[in-house]
């Protein structure tokens, strides 16, 4: 028997629970969906092909069988949840309870215990009533995994009873990247030590703190190199006399921009905790050692195998200053690549697909009434002379099962068909749209560049003397009205 297929559902945010889902599907022989799911938008995906069906969320209320029958003919034979959003809880019950499978929950982050989990000025404590929604879905589930055993200890104390797996996130091994270079106007400045911080920085991940320590940091040789973006800065230049953003890269590419940039150390400035942390498996794949808090699954996982430094509990800016000073002059700041503990995808898919073939049903399988174990039951639980009604009732509940089954593959066949044809629309619409896309991208590149150049122009004309410009301008005035 092939395997059933499962649907994950996620929220419409990217990242590392993206990230993850994505490695799933590429790490799995098994047939998979993704239906990213919010309060105002919603999309189903087929990851490798890519597909993508926008669904109406209003439409999907008003009749999800229609749905339920694409879900069932795509053999979905399992729900994964990898978010406690409300949108997310609330597709992930229905869509279990019409296929008749069950649901897996994988906790990514401290969210199921406070919706706003991630501000960084945000109560440790839970909020009671989200949790007991969140607690619910999680005691509902055929299991219930964490990427930490900082995440599973957080759920097991405040959801009393709950059985929790841990299965670390997998990352490929580091690979020969191509060559990269850091960007001119950092290595103008030619600083000897450079600590990495990496990915998208926002409050929950340390950007204002980064601020402190660019000031901090005034009169050493100490550069802090932001591999990603802040929240406060997209794009790359420096922020600071000491902090300099990159900006957004490849994902295969963050061990060549560490080696380009001299980073010695992996500087994690968290102000909330990780679940995991998959920038600290990039740094340590690259040979770096890291600076953490003291956490989460940061401190978790460097207690555990070494590869860096663990700050004093309740750090601030001076003591990760003092800190950076103290270990980018240690030779211990180099560590050897493969050294420390980096979870592997093919360990997490494989573990992964245990839970799933052990809960999964095959949804789309039709039940066999002549098979040699269903005969067994029967033998086994009816007596032909005690209950021959029964027997009886059963035979005519039988036929109409095999009428019913063989009109909803009917229906499931002209579902495929109207899904297709949908399909080929929606697709011809993305078509359209990334034609105009293109369009406005290259109209707004034209104003850029007329932009620039008229700036020059401004600046050419500030530096003449006052009575050149006034006398280009009374000519200019002249030339307008004439």
């Amino acid at each position: 028997m092939e395997p059933c297929a499962v649907l994950h559902i996620t929220s419409l945010h990217g990242g590392g629970v993206d990230r993850h889902v994505r490695d799933i599907a590429r790490g799995l022989a098994r047939p998979q969906l993704v239906w990213h799911a919010g309060d105002a938008a919603e999309v189903l995906e087929v990851p490798g092909q890519p597909r993508y069906l926008a669904l109406d969320p209003a439409a999907v209320d008003r009749d999800g069988g229609r749905l339920a029958q694409f879900l069932r003919h795509a053999r979905v034979g399992l729900v994964h949840a990898h978010s406690m959003a409300s949108a997310v809880r609330r597709r992930s019950s229905e869509t279990a309870a019409r296929l008749g499978v069950r649901t897996l929950a994988t906790l990514h982050d401290v969210l199921f215990l406070r919706r706003e989990g991630f501000e960084p000025e945000a109560p440790e404590e839970p909020d009671p009533a989200w949790l007991a929604e969140t607690a619910a879905f999680l005691r509902d589930a055929a299991a219930v995994v964490a990427p930490s055993e900082y995440i599973a200890g957080l759920a097991r104390a405040h959801v009393p009873g709950l059985d929790v797996t841990v299965i670390p996130n997998g990352t490929a091994p580091a690979r020969a990247q191509r060559r990269v270079e850091a960007r001119p106007d950092f290595a103008a400045r030619g600083f000897t030590h450079v600590a990495a911080v990496i990915g998208a920085i926002g409050p929950h991940k340390g950007s204002a703190l980064l601020d402190e320590l660019d000031t901090l940091l005034a009169g050493t040789d100490i550069a802090i190199v932001v591999i990603g973006y802040l929240d406060t800065q997209v794009e790359p230049g420096w922020r600071g006399a000491h902090l300099f953003v990159h900006g957004a890269y490849r994902e295969s590419e963050v061990g060549a921009l560490l080696a380009a940039y001299g980073a010695r150390v992996a500087l994690f400035p968290n102000r909330v905790p990780e679940s995991f942390s998959y920038a600290l498996s990039e740094a340590w794949d690259a040979g770096l050692a890291a600076l953490v808090p003291d956490a989460g699954a940061l401190a978790e996982r460097v207690r555990a195998h070494g590869g860096g430094w663990v700050l004093p509990a309740g750090a601030g800016a001076r003591d990760i200053a003092a800190a950076l000073a103290a270990h980018l002059r240690e030779s211990a700041g180099r560590v050897e690549s493969g050294h420390h503990h980096v979870p592997r995808i093919e360990d997490m898919t494989r573990s992964l697909d245990a839970l799933y073939a052990r809960f999964g049903l095959d949804a789309a399988a039709p039940v066999d009434a002549q098979a040699p174990g269903v005969q067994e039951l029967l033998a086994r639980n009816l007596d032909g002379t005690v209950f021959r009604e029964e027997l009886a009732r059963l035979a005519d509940e039988l036929a109409q099962v095999r009428a019913g089954l063989q009109a909803e593959r009917g229906q499931a066949q002209r579902f495929e068909t109207e899904a297709r044809a949908w399909i080929a629309k929606l697709e011809g619409d993305v078509g359209r749209l990334q034609a105009e896309l293109e369009a406005e991208v290259l109209a707004r590149r034209k104003y850029a560049e007329e932009n620039a150049e008229l700036r020059v122009i401004k600046e050419a004309f500030e530096r003449l003397p006052s009575l050149a410009r006034r006398l280009l301008l009374k000519k200019k005035v002249r030339d307008a009205r004439g």
